[in-house]
């Protein structure tokens, strides 16, 4: 396929044999799905395919049961820091004056569609929200783009989460930047923490679907979260405004089990979330040198339906088995938001595979007059969210 640094022709057929699973919280007896042993999946998906696509995704899929990807959401120790990193530095958007106030507010409709995931009592929490919007992830210039949802909470037991960048659970945000030099000076000059060896920016090899020359480095965000920044030459097709320091976004998810993740995201998203699979481990010395990481790795790559943003799940063979999972509250953790056509739809999916939602009720939770949402964990414990807007009106008390 073109691909420079695929290193190793899977063997043996390991992968396939691996029995698949997926977490199961019970309702009944209040468990938490962070501390759940892993099951075995159900066969509502157990059997269906992964990998869809016989090359990495590079074409916009049409909106379908997902709309459009709504944010990647980042709970956060300091919401100034984190506004002032990717906003002030990197040059996301930011919903609202920059010196507007933003004052911590009592959601009881917010605790009870999140409450089985927190480890204490959700209703005992105050929170805050910023969205960073992020310049290119629109279908189209001026339409709805994918935001950083950055989440601070207090008054709730949390403890922070900075996982290995191998490990299950752990994710991290791509951004295509227009000036990479530019963009790590400003960063450097601050002290954020750089990952790439010798902290600077690494030419690749290659990247599946990706064409030019590609520059990267890996950075921290103020809570440890990672966040590889990227630019492409030439520069990509972009929705992104004249001028934009952002020109598009990925999001990594790092997984235990590629097909069965794969597998599980596919049945709760719908057929439209198609994936590429890659057919051998990948991983090379630049690659090394990007991430600090020196196993081979696999990938599942995916457009999400109605965005210009690929999601990636990325499996690597020498990673912890035993590895740790966060509660949702927790600084460092975050999740990704499919909005969605109907949350009915996605919620008899989850029922179908026995899976929970974070809710008491295992239902769609109205978070206002017409907006309903709901958590619902992957296998290595990191949250998925479906919003739907519109489609059905809170019932008066």
């Amino acid at each position: 396929m073109g691909l420079s640094f695929l290193v190793r022709v899977l063997e043996g057929g390991a992968m396939a044999s691996r029995r698949t699973r997926v977490a199961y919280a019970g309702a009944a007896l209040g468990f938490t799905l962070a501390c759940c042993p892993l099951l075995v999946a159900t066969p509502a998906f157990a059997d269906a395919a992964c990998g869809t696509l016989d090359a990495p995704p590079t074409e916009r899929v049409p909106a379908g049961d997902v709309l459009r990807a709504g944010h990647l959401g980042r709970e956060i120790g300091d919401e100034e820091d984190i506004v002032h990193f990717y906003s002030d530095l990197i040059g996301l958007g930011l919903v609202g004056a920059r010196t507007a106030p933003r004052v911590f507010m009592v959601s009881h409709p917010l605790a009870q569609f999140a409450e089985l995931g927190e480890d204490a009592n959700a209703y005992d929490s105050v929170s805050r929200v910023s969205l960073l919007p992020i310049p290119g992830t629109a279908a189209t210039a001026g339409g709805p783009q994918m935001t950083i949802e950055a989440i601070e909470i207090k008054g709730i037991r949390s403890r922070p989460y900075r996982p290995a960048l191998t490990d299950p659970g752990a994710s991290y945000l791509k951004l295509v930047v227009r000036d990479l030099d530019a963009t790590l000076a400003v960063l450097k000059s601050e002290r954020t923490p750089v990952i790439s060896v010798g902290g600077k920016p690494v030419e690749l090899s290659g990247w599946p679907g990706l064409t030019g020359t590609i520059r990267a480095v890996f950075v921290r965000d103020p809570d440890g979260y990672p966040v590889e920044l990227m630019q492409i030459t030439p520069a990509p097709l972009t929705t992104a405004a004249a001028g934009a320091k952002v020109l598009g976004a990925r999001v990594a998810v790092i997984v235990n089990d590629l097909e069965a993740t794969c597998r599980m995201y596919r049945h709760l998203a719908g057929p439209d979330l198609r994936f590429w699979v890659s057919p051998s481990w990948l991983g090379d010395q630049a690659y090394r040198r990007l991430t600090g990481i020196s196993s081979p790795f696999r990938l599942a790559m995916a457009m999400v339906p109605g965005s210009p943003v690929v999601l990636e799940l990325i499996e690597y063979r020498n990673h912890n088995r035993r590895f740790k999972r966060a509660y949702i509250q927790d600084p460092g953790t975050a999740h990704f938001l499919f909005m969605s056509r109907d949350d009915d739809v996605m919620i008899a999916r989850v029922h179908s595979a026995r899976l929970h939602t974070l809710s008491r009720s295992n239902a769609p939770v109205f978070i206002g007059p017409t907006t309903r949402s709901f958590f619902v964990p992957d296998p290595q414990g990191f949250w998925l969210e479906f919003m739907d807007h519109d489609v059905k009106r809170e019932p008066k008390p």
